[in-house]
């Protein structure tokens, strides 16, 4: 299974519909390269398990590998083959591998005080050496934050990670497709020194970032009919987690994350696209959190939208302290797994 994953991930479908000849099909809407196909009815499409094609007029639907049957005709065992020859073939590695650019041009940019007046159309200041991020920087922050491989990578691939040098340090940044609002950490774990302005810190947020806008959040577009539910949590390390979560549900979430339980009412247009899907909030476990949910909670059944809160309240990390957030529960005492699973179910 990991191999067939890491397969995924050297070579989405998109990058092998274009290494077979059929890029023109990897969009929202095409025509369907399995059969004569006058009007557009295939699909390319992402979800937090990986990538997905459809043809809505019956040929199919499924991941890389059923693709590839469905084309050559191939059994499942001849399709894996040809997709490892292809995945391994010159210049089809999937990950980011571009060094970053010289010099530290981002430390200024990135460690200036946000501006509180930013309004309207303004985006966030990324360093100017953000990228994507190549696999060691990948499964170095998922040994950091103790997640999968495959969340961080998951992440990568839906625009919500990327790394950068901010303060002069090496970091992960959650981000969101819009540029509304960005969080760094340091990929070492450690804190941000202090500044002139700011202190030491653990997460430092990006100039230019409206905090009431939930990072992960993708445009209306994306979303479409792939994303049913929105797991909404409170900070970065959260987000990671919740990749790594959703990626063992049947269920099809969609992380996102509120910069901080300061955050008192969500973005009009983070509302609007959270209107038409069921949103489950788990905050952290502590006074600020939960008066935090019950804010959101309020303000999302006003906006008509249907919210509800989990609590990690009662459940225990392996050496029997209580969860503190979603990111402890990736140290879950097996005696709460039941429970746990209860909450994404």
């Amino acid at each position: 299974m990991n191999d067939i994953l890491e397969l995924k991930w050297r070579l989405p479908l998109p990058d092998l519909l274009a290494q077979i000849g059929l890029g023109a099909h990897a969009k929202r809407s095409a025509p369907c390269p399995l059969h004569e196909d006058t009007n557009p009815s295939f699909s390319a499409f992402q979800t937090t398990r990986g990538w997905r094609f459809k043809c809505h007029a019956g040929c199919g639907e499924g991941d890389e590998i059923i693709f590839l049957e469905k084309w050559r005709g191939l059994s499942r065992g001849d399709a894996i083959r040809l997709y490892a020859s292809l995945a391994f073939a010159p210049g089809a590695w999937g990950f980011d591998a571009r060094p970053p650019r010289p010099g530290n041009t981002a430390l200024g940019a990135s460690c200036a005080v946000p501006s509180l007046g930013a309004r309207g159309a303004v985006r966030i200041s990324l360093p100017a050496d953000a990228h994507e991020g190549d696999e060691h920087e990948l499964r170095t922050l998922a040994c950091l934050r103790r997640v999968s491989f495959w969340a961080v990578a998951a992440m990568k691939q839906l625009g919500t990670l990327r790394f950068g040098t901010v303060c002069g340090e090496p970091s992960w940044i959650v981000l969101d497709a819009s540029l509304r609002s960005a969080e760094a950490r340091r990929l070492d774990g450690k804190l941000y020194a202090q500044t002139t302005h700011l202190g030491e810190r653990k997460v430092h947020t990006l100039r230019g970032s409206a905090k009431n806008w939930p990072v992960g959040l993708l445009p209306e577009r994306e979303l479409g009919a792939h994303f049913k539910r929105i797991l909404l949590l409170e900070g970065s390390g959260d987000l990671v987690a919740g990749y790594h979560f959703a990626l063992g549900t049947k269920g099809e979430w969609l992380p996102a994350t509120l910069l901080g339980a300061s955050v008192s009412r969500l973005h009009p247009e983070a509302l609007e696209l959270l209107r038409s899907r069921p949103v489950r909030i788990i905050p952290h476990c502590d006074p600020a959190g939960a008066q935090a949910s019950e804010r959101w909670t309020k303000e999302l059944i006003s906006a008509g939208c249907h919210g509800d809160v989990v609590s990690l309240q009662g459940l225990r990390k392996k050496d029997g302290s209580p969860l503190k957030d979603l990111n402890d529960a990736t140290e879950l005492h097996p005696g709460d797994a039941d429970e746990f699973a209860q909450l994404l179910s």
